[in-house]
């Protein structure tokens, strides 16, 4: 019996078939347009954050002093989100000083060691078993 009802219906495509290759097609059509829309997206935020949060000269971050000063300064919004960041951090919020962290490079690895050596017999000792 099959677990789910509603695909018993479902008929299996063959290889190499034109119904499949047109699938395939309309697929990567699809990817092709949504990788676009994510890299103009991407271009639209990167000159987004670069934009002054007002009219005038613009304060590089070297310039500001302390947070209070960059409060009423004209900022870039990139550098009015790291203080927004910073500020939140500074009363707490956790994931707002993992973002700092994280995007300061500061990312603790996220790799796993294996030990390949292990036998059964090493595991089985080790944990006390009898085989």
């Amino acid at each position: 019996m099959n677990k789910h009802p509603r695909t018993d219906q479902l008929i299996p495509m063959e290889k190499g078939t034109e119904r499949t290759k047109e699938i395939s097609r309309m697929g990567n059509e699809k990817q092709k347009q949504l990788r676009a829309e994510r890299k103009r997206m991407k271009d639209d935020l990167d000159i987004l954050l670069k934009v002054s949060l007002k009219r005038g000269d613009v304060i590089t971050s070297d310039d500001i002093l302390s947070l209070d000063e960059a409060d009423k300064a004209n900022i870039p919004v990139q550098t009015a989100i790291n203080i927004a960041m910073i500020k939140r951090a500074l009363m707490g919020d956790v994931q707002a000083a993992q973002y700092l962290r994280d995007t300061v490079g500061e990312k603790p690895s996220d790799k796993v060691e294996v030990d390949q050596n292990l036998t059964v017999e090493t595991w089985a000792k080790k944990h006390k078993v009898k085989l």
